[in-house]
């Protein structure tokens, strides 16, 4: 039923619907992954900060309470609009944010096409984005024959200049449902673990006081307290990412998917019939006493020295294998990049303590996470 759901709210043509071997798939991937391997995203951080700190300070401004879910999501949009597919119109951010949130919703419902369903809104809400990315799409790819812009300035671009085996462009409605599907990744999955990390945080100062030590060292070890955040610095943030790391296997962003058996196999005992759909689930894994000691503990440090090395396909907030997520190292950099200006600018608590977590379907707190933010150094940056 997810493929099903999929093809009407993200596309029928999304890297999701299209067989692995398919030379389609692997000209597409190909596009969207030249803008998201680590030689790329080095050259986006310095961009990146500069977002997110601007972003910060503006939805944060002469408030001393906001939902942290709306507000993660509010960056993790922008910085994906603006630095992956060139879109800087602050409106159709705006108008984009909402129906992708409508839209993705809707993915785990039932397809039931009746007024009010969440199946229906999803629907009308992906025609509200497609007649929205149109226009750029098209103004993007004039832009392209007159030698404006080039298939390296943006995703969009990189998608349109595509060609297949018989040298004709992948369709439009390839580049826009493939274009859809990206927008919902890069920022939904960094959203709900970035909420989950302000939930935890100001659940456990301990950790909170550790990563702000981390961060606060980075920053006492720059020549000039102005510079932005840069790819090296990513890297020093070993324990930030281990706290993220254990966040996401105790609750993982995608708790699990389909899969189509492209052939006949057997697994567990059981024949699984060529075409049969299957459904895997990360907690059959992230929370297996045989492969995690004490499975239900939170303990970062288990991803620091681990006493015996994790299987492959055990540990996948990402997914595995081929089909794994493009974005996860543009979305661990993003992530790091918040965290490191909330902890150093702001302490924070739950204005509900027991806020419950709710899949929808990506985990997020069931209320939007409204917290108290208490400024603890000003930016010199905005």
């Amino acid at each position: 039923m997810r493929h099903y759901q999929i093809t009407r709210h993200a596309g029928r043509d999304e890297l999701m619907a299209i067989p692995g071997f398919n030379e389609i798939y692997k000209l597409i991937k190909a596009a969207m992954v030249s803008f998201l391997k680590p030689e790329c995203l080095q050259h986006y951080v310095k961009h990146m900060d500069d977002l997110i700190a601007k972003k910060l300070h503006s939805e944060t401004k002469d408030r001393n309470t906001v939902k942290a879910v709306d507000l993660m999501k509010t960056i993790t949009l922008d910085v994906a609009c603006t630095i992956l597919f060139g879109i800087h119109d602050e409106t159709i951010k705006n108008d984009l944010l909402s129906d992708f949130t409508i839209a993705f919703t809707a993915i785990w419902s039932l397809p039931i096409n009746f007024p009010g369903t969440h199946f229906r809104k999803g629907i009308e809400a992906r025609r509200r984005i497609i007649r929205r990315m149109s226009p750029i799409i098209m103004k993007k790819k004039e832009d392209l024959t007159k030698g404006i812009v080039y298939p390296k300035t943006d995703v969009i671009c990189s998608l349109l200049a595509l060609t297949d085996d018989t040298e004709e462009p992948i369709t439009e409605q390839e580049v826009m449902d493939n274009l859809m599907m990206l927008m919902i990744a890069s920022h939904d999955n960094s959203a709900s673990l970035l909420s989950s990390m302000i939930m935890k945080l100001a659940k456990d100062p301990k950790i909170y006081e550790k990563i702000r030590e981390e961060q606060l060292r980075i920053l006492s070890e720059r020549q000039d307290a102005n510079e932005n955040l840069t790819w090296n610095e990513i890297q020093k943030m070993k324990y930030t990412w281990r706290v993220a790391q254990e966040l996401m296997r105790i609750t993982p962003p995608v708790f699990g998917s389909f899969r189509k058996a492209v052939k006949d196999t057997s697994f567990g005992g059981y024949d699984i019939p060529k075409g049969w759909q299957v459904f895997w689930v990360a907690c059959g894994t992230h929370l297996n006493k045989d492969i995690f000691d004490n499975p239900t503990t939170f303990d970062p440090s288990r991803f620091e020295h681990p006493l015996k090395p994790i299987p492959p396909y055990a540990y996948i907030p990402f997914g595995a294998g081929t089909r794994m997520c493009i974005g996860n190292e543009f979305g661990r950099i993003e992530a790091l990049a918040v965290i490191h200006h909330l902890v150093t600018k702001f302490e924070w608590s739950l204005v509900n303590p027991n806020e419950a977590i709710k899949c929808q379907p990506f985990p997020y707190p069931s209320l939007g996470l409204p917290i108290n933010l208490k400024p603890i150094l000003s930016s010199s940056k905005i």
